[in-house]
């Protein structure tokens, strides 16, 4: 904080190499989780000072059946609209699961907002147990592609599983935490396999025993790291770097999805 006081960007801060793009989120979905609503001046000017490449809208996440979705709706177009005027970013507003007057709404006011877009509130649908919700998640991300000829991220979807899905569907980048947060559970992440827990501590949730063949496989990729079977296990740093890996290596490496 202090190199970005003294006038730093974060990207001198962090000493990025030239070349990597900096995208930064406006945090307003993790703001609203712990009651705290943040405003489109503050991003402002907290973006202005980090000064990323690509910087997301502050949006209203728009949930299912949500009664107050028309003015959701309208408040993410003019907050989009505000936003785009005042930060040295590039900026994506954000689309939301919507009926379609909604997303007629939404298309014609983004129409002039941004030259890259991108697609959110989706991850309690394409992560749901429930058939229905899954597909009108994935009928939605279609749609949209259809929809719009600009550049299309997937907020929160860039998954090992989903990653190629998306590349499929003709999404040119994703992002996502599942990287760092499978590592803090104990997990690797198999490229079209989804994740493994490979620790010897007990699991609450989503354990699934890595077999031999996967075993094998994950050594490979450990091995290319530099990092061994026992390092893997017990070192959570080793496990985030093995899983960003992956990540790389299902999103075609250099040339393809972006995440």
């Amino acid at each position: 904080m202090r190199a970005l006081e003294e006038g730093k960007t974060l990207k001198e801060a962090l000493n990025l190499p030239e070349g990597v793009e900096l995208w930064l989120d406006s945090g307003g979905y993790q703001a609203l989780r712990r009651g705290v609503r943040l405003s489109p001046d503050a991003v402002i000017k907290w973006y202005n000072m980090m000064k990323p490449d690509y910087c997301i809208s502050l949006d209203a996440p728009v949930g299912p059946n949500d009664p107050k979705a028309k003015e959701k709706v309208e408040l993410n177009v003019r907050t989009a609209k505000l936003m785009e005027k005042e930060v040295s970013c590039s900026l994506l507003p954000v689309y939301h699961p919507v009926s379609e007057e909604l997303l007629e709404r939404y298309l014609e006011g983004y129409s002039e907002v941004g030259e890259r877009v991108a697609v959110g509130g989706l991850i309690p649908r394409i992560l749901t147990v429930r058939n229905a919700s899954r597909k009108e998640g994935w009928d939605f991300l279609s749609e949209m592609r259809r929809r719009e000829s600009r550049w299309l991220h997937a907020l929160g979807l860039g998954s090992a599983l989903l990653i190629p899905k998306l590349e499929a569907l003709g999404y040119q980048s994703a992002d996502t935490q599942t990287w760092r947060h499978k590592a803090a559970y104990g997990k690797i992440m198999l490229p079209g396999k989804g994740e493994r827990h490979i620790t010897d501590k007990d699991v609450n949730f989503g354990r699934k025993k890595i077999s031999e063949a996967e075993m094998l496989e994950a050594m490979n990729i450990a091995n290319k790291l530099g990092i061994t079977w026992e390092e893997l296990k017990r070192d959570f740093k080793k496990r985030a770097i093995f899983n960003a890996y992956v990540l790389h290596l299902v999103s075609g490496g250099e040339g393809s999805l972006h995440h």
